[in-house]
């Protein structure tokens, strides 16, 4: 046991010392003899370490403040003034009370510009925020739902985010008289990133309302593929000198061929990377130590986002998404409870305080906006909008008459298809976030040829642009969905699960080849300390509510079955049970941290299966929970994914 201890500890700081050389590789190449002396870089240093400390009480003072105001809010049910609109308001204030000398930063440190402080929050963001955020995104997405509608998910990320940067660029160069942005390259990249959407605060409302699953997987799906498309995009254009070539078909050519392989280039690594992270928890037996198992997977997100940037020259954000995925979908083959309900806590949290500090510095970012990008930014956001529609009337429209043709069979409500309803909560959900603020921040000195001030420029109107989409858009999710009468909070019945050839060919892959590499033979199921720990949860939660406890005939039975209600109301979605429902998502991300749900797969033909199979399948699949020294990791019922 010390051995494998040891042999564990020595591969964690491996990992962290493969995320740390890249940074302090990049960092000591960019500084030279020339520029600062080792004298100065010393003083520099001192002046961060002695003076750093004042921007730390003011960014946790700020952060802590967001959460009590946001507390209040939520107890109040106030959903027209989003949490994110709240922090972006604290940041701004936060940056017009300090004293300040153009920068936030120059504050606490001395002889820091504007851009010096772009650059650091770039950094920032791009080292330690996104890979948490899109970590959790892709261990916290429900794979049932996701692979059922991939195709139409990938239709609106990939073909939408390209109609919407083809619409966005081309009105800003016919509008260039108005706002000086004249040049195709600058255009069409701010297009590319402004095109990232991030609809934050529209989920957070749907999953405190609990709205309809198709419609909630659409949005959701789309939004994480929909950011990689366009950070994909943004890169090419932003690094690469494609417009070198006059010739449009050169252009459009070069675009898709660095598009295409940076995209496949990520995803095959980012499947590359969530295989070796199972294969090394399972070589080196990891989930015999929950602490180490869920540290050692937190700390996998910074090092493949790293890697992949820095060593392979991929972008992390694809990488890092789907090594998620492919881990989360192993892991509970893997994985005791306790591991992954704590696993699912530790990234949920880890994410939300890192979404939390990117608005913030989009707070503090808006004190630099003037009038310099308000014209752009009222124009772009228009553009936006026409751009959203443009992209999303006609995917669905095409995407419904497909499942229309491909299950022309099936009884109408199955086919799943997206009414009129749906497909204006899908343009209305087109919010725009920190993600498009970073990649602003990253655009390169070559935008300075259209003119001076022109990141200026873009930078104020990006922030504009978010503030706007959050104040207009996310405060007014839950009354459109009220007025729709789209249904929610226990009144949207489960989606109907269509296992086509997609999914059987996953399947196949994965019970055939992965799960025989991956997951242990001689494996012998330790007993669990998670039921004895939910079921005092539920025991206090209990005398809190005054409920009444089943007729049971002595105390340890008793915990027992008020841990089996506790998760059977997870997959059952009891009217009863909706405050902890919405609690669970709240700590893990996810209703069912222990993917009761997805947990086994059908022998029989599950396209026949309704919804009300499903709903009875998954008390049927909690059952391999309820005793803890069961071998047994799978039952049979239909709504699986694999």
């Amino acid at each position: 046991m010390a051995a494998r201890f040891a042999m564990s500890s020595f591969v964690s700081c491996l990992l962290v010392l493969w995320l740390i050389a890249p940074i302090c590789a990049g960092h000591g190449g960019n500084m030279t003899a020339d520029e600062k002396t080792a004298a100065e870089m010393h003083e520099a240093m001192e002046s961060v370490l002695h003076e750093g400390a004042g921007m730390v009480v003011c960014v946790a003072a700020s952060l802590m403040i967001a959460l009590l105001v946001g507390n209040v809010l939520h107890m109040c049910e106030v959903s027209i003034f989003s949490e994110s609109m709240l922090i972006i308001c604290i940041g701004y204030l936060l940056g017009k009370l300090l004293p300040t000398n153009g920068s936030i930063l120059g504050w606490a440190v001395s002889d820091v510009g504007v851009e010096e402080e772009g650059l650091a929050m770039a950094g920032i963001l791009n080292l330690f925020l996104l890979p948490i955020i899109i970590f959790e995104a892709g261990w916290s997405m429900i794979h049932r739902d996701f692979i059922n509608q991939m195709m139409t998910i990938l239709t609106f990320a990939v073909f939408g985010t390209l109609i919407s940067m083809v619409v966005v660029g081309t009105l800003i160069m016919a509008t260039c008289e108005i706002h000086g942005i004249c040049g195709a390259r600058v255009a069409f990249t701010y297009a590319a990133l402004i095109s990232a959407v991030d609809p934050v605060a529209t989920l957070a409302t749907y999953t405190h309302l609990q709205v309809d699953p198709l419609l909630n997987i659409l949005v959701f799906g789309e939004s994480v593929v929909n950011d990689a498309v366009a950070i994909v995009l943004f890169r090419v254009l932003n690094t690469g000198d494609v417009f070198a070539d006059l010739s449009v078909e050169a252009v459009s050519g070069r675009i898709a061929s660095q598009t295409m392989l940076l995209l496949f280039g990520s995803v095959g690594l980012g499947l590359a990377m969530g295989f070796m992270l199972m294969l090394i928890v399972r070589m080196f037996r990891l989930t015999h130590s929950t602490s180490n198992c869920v540290l050692f997977m937190f700390l996998s997100s910074f090092f493949i986002y790293s890697f992949a940037e820095r060593v392979c020259g991929l972008s992390g954000i694809i990488t890092v998404l789907f090594g998620a995925m492919f881990a989360s979908g192993f892991a509970r083959y893997q994985f005791p409870p306790e591991a992954s309900m704590f696993c699912a806590f530790a990234l949920k949290q880890g994410a939300s305080l890192a979404d939390m500090v990117v608005f913030l510095f989009v707070g503090i970012t808006a004190v630099y906006a003037n009038l310099t990008g308000l014209v752009l930014g009222l124009l772009v956001s228009a553009f936006c909008l026409l751009g959203r529609a443009a992209a999303v009337l006609p995917l669905a429209l095409l995407t419904n008459g497909c499942k229309a043709l491909w299950r022309r069979d099936l009884p109408k409500e199955k086919k799943l298809i997206l009414d009129w309803k749906k497909i204006f909560m899908m343009w209305h959900a087109g919010l725009r976030g920190g993600i498009a603020l970073v990649l602003t921040l990253e655009l390169g000195p070559w935008v300075e040829a259209e003119g001076p001030g022109t990141k200026d420029k873009l930078r104020n109107a990006t922030v504009l642009i978010i503030v706007f989409f959050l104040l207009f858009f996310g405060g007014s999710t839950k009354v459109l969905l009220r007025l729709l009468g789209i249904p929610m909070e226990g009144e949207a019945k489960p989606m109907h699960v269509h296992h086509g050839r997609m999914w059987h060919v996953l399947h196949d892959i994965r019970d055939k080849v992965l799960r025989r590499v991956l997951e242990s033979r001689h494996h012998v199921e330790e007993p669990s300390a998670l039921p004895q720990l939910m079921a005092d949860f539920a025991a206090v939660e209990r005398k809190h509510t005054s409920a009444e406890l089943p007729p049971v005939s002595s105390a340890a039975s008793r915990r027992i079955s008020e841990l089996h209600d506790a998760l059977d109301g997870i997959e059952t979605g009891n009217s009863g049970l909706r405050p902890r429902q919405k609690g669970m998502v709240a700590l893990f991300g996810v209703a069912d941290p222990l993917h009761a749900g997805d947990e086994s797969d059908s022998d029989s033909d599950c396209e026949e299966c309704d919804s009300d199979d499903d709903s009875d399948a998954a008390a049927e699949g909690t059952e391999m929970y309820r005793q803890p020294g069961s071998q047994k990791r799978e039952s049979s019922y239909c709504g699986s994914t694999g």
